[in-house]
């Protein structure tokens, strides 16, 4: 691919934004597109937050690659 390249990911579920940071490498572009209201989040870890022992920043997931 060509650094001009861009990518769409349709769904901003887990499997989405991890695809999407995939092709959002160095020299490509990616976008996320989404129908939810939301920001995408770890729904394995929704019981966590919605039980007081996580916050929703801590099960958000981002287009950043984790450190």
């Amino acid at each position: 691919m060509t650094s001009n390249t861009r990518v769409a990911v349709t769904g901003a579920d887990p499997a989405g934004v991890r695809l999407a940071r995939r092709h959002g490498e160095p020299g490509l572009s990616a976008v996320l597109v989404g129908d939810k209201e939301h920001t995408p989040h770890n729904r394995v870890l929704l019981t966590e937050v919605l039980a007081g022992r996580y916050t929703p920043e801590v099960i958000a997931l981002t287009m950043e690659a984790p450190e």
